[in-house]
């Protein structure tokens, strides 16, 4: 169940509102439980054993890591930790990466048995980071362990950002999981916020998808081709992955809760450390306060610090997935962030150098997206050939698709909205009051809306990117 879907809009997600609505205070939490392992069970059927699984653990590690915090003993902490991570990382490494592993060793000769047949949890990159986070921070003292498991439950399972993030730490949301309010102003800026991301998802993503589809599906590019696919890629994974999280943003706050937001006009950066700040927020956070700082983070010599800093962009390249392109692509990501360090480029530049210093950033970020997107580092290799073979501008084999659905101009109107760095989204669109913010938020629900809502009906919509994270 997607939240662009007929059944989640007009069914699901209306009755858990009521029923969550008509239950005295007490029992929300577990309406919100049973509605998420619903939720979940109808994506993942039996696999949401795996979702408990890491629930039940660290529900029960956090006794033992709160016990340690609250004696000071910091074998204890170091054991609940331990156990947490180990079985967390254990799933995630099994269902996936093992399949990857195993292939890789095949290729290298190193392996002729068959290869398991395994079927990966949805979401499994978000829970089991988020369910281990409760750990660690209640180890470290950070936040009181829940001693309600069907609290601890919600705390994972909460649909709005299950399977696609934000990642939520423990300590971000703890007062909320305990209590909080249910409002009709909450539902009415949930409902603008949710609104916002199924038009960005529905009407944009979906459309400048079905270029960079068929530019990276093409035989042969020109370049001009070769760069309008990258550009409907860069675009079509921003507006994908941040409407998500402005969906979830919003059913949160439908419900009471205020989850972090995950985007910052990512694409209006001054360097590719400014990027990072400001794209995917709750997993860069997540990594730099449980394994970078842990790691040593800057406090050491210049090389302990680039070599902190590679270690932590290897294994966010790795966390979005088993293919060796998402290796290498943490990796550029990794040696750009080294070179801003070593030469003093990391802060944002003001006058006239901040123009070019944005662009070339916004450069740097689309050539890695070919990376990310390509099926093997060879398709990589040939589609970055393509963009720089000056072969000549015009669209060959993408002529049709651009023509016959005019996306070339919503793929020039769709910059517009991200590019410019005079404010963020959606705080723009969802709480400020001026004219314009309110003269958005009317075109989205008077115009885009109906037209989200005709594409979700009609079901021309694809799957959110960030599920097969």
């Amino acid at each position: 169940m997607v939240f662009s879907s007929v059944t989640f809009l007009f069914f699901f997600l209306p009755v858990v509102i009521a029923v969550y609505a008509l239950s005295p205070r007490r029992a929300r939490n577990l309406v919100l439980a049973i509605a998420s392992t619903i939720f979940y069970i109808w994506g993942s059927g039996t696999l949401v054993a795996v979702l408990y699984v890491s629930v039940f653990v660290d529900y029960g590690l956090g006794f033992l890591a709160s016990r340690g915090a609250s004696d000071n003993d910091p074998r204890l902490r170091r054991a609940a930790i331990t156990l947490s991570v180990v079985t967390n990382l254990g799933l995630l490494a099994w269902f996936k990466y093992a399949g990857w592993l195993i292939g890789s060793a095949e290729d290298a000769g190193l392996w002729t048995g068959t290869a398991p047949d395994i079927v990966l949890p949805i979401g499994i990159s978000f829970f089991t980071f988020q369910s281990m986070s409760y750990t660690i921070d209640v180890a470290r003292g950070r936040c009181q362990h829940l001693s309600n498991p069907l609290d601890f439950a919600l705390y994972v399972t909460l649909f709005p950002q299950l399977i696609a993030g934000p990642i939520v730490r423990y300590h971000e949301i703890e007062p909320q999981i305990r209590e909080r309010d249910f409002t009709a102003d909450q539902l009415g800026e949930g409902a603008i916020r949710f609104a916002h991301g199924l038009v960005k998802k529905v009407v944009i993503a979906d459309a400048v998808g079905v270029i960079a589809d068929a530019a990276f599906g093409a035989d042969e590019l020109t370049t001009g081709a070769a760069w309008v696919g990258a550009l409907a890629y860069t675009m079509q994974i921003y507006f994908d992955f941040s409407g998500y999280s402005d969906m979830a943003i919003g059913l949160g706050r439908m419900f009471g809760f205020t989850i972090p937001e995950n985007f910052d006009r990512p694409y209006s950066a001054a360097s590719v450390t400014d990027f990072w700040r400001r794209w995917h927020i709750t997993l860069s956070n997540w990594f730099r306060d449980y394994l970078y700082i842990p790691l040593g983070g800057s406090r050491g010599a210049a090389n302990s610090t680039y070599r902190n800093l590679m270690i932590v962009f290897l294994l966010t390249g790795l966390w979005h997935g088993a293919n060796w392109t998402f290796v290498v692509w943490g990796a550029y990501h990794g040696g750009w962030l080294l070179f801003e360090r070593r030469f003093g480029l990391r802060n944002l530049a003001s006058g006239a150098s901040s123009v070019a210093r944005r662009a070339t950033t916004f450069m740097i970020v689309v050539i890695g997206w070919v990376i990310f997107r390509a099926e093997s580092l060879s398709q990589a290799g040939d589609y970055l050939s393509s963009m720089f073979a000056l072969d000549g501008i015009g669209l060959g084999s993408l002529a049709r698709v651009t023509s016959t659905r005019a996306v070339l101009t919503l793929l020039a109107a769709s910059a517009v909205v991200f590019l410019p760095a005079t404010f963020t989204t959606g705080p723009f669109l969802v709480g400020s009051n001026d004219r314009v913010a309110q003269g958005a938020r009317v075109a989205i629900l008077g115009v885009g809306l109906p037209v989200a809502l005709i594409l979700a009906a009609s079901g021309a919509f694809s799957p959110f990117l960030y599920f097969q994270f």
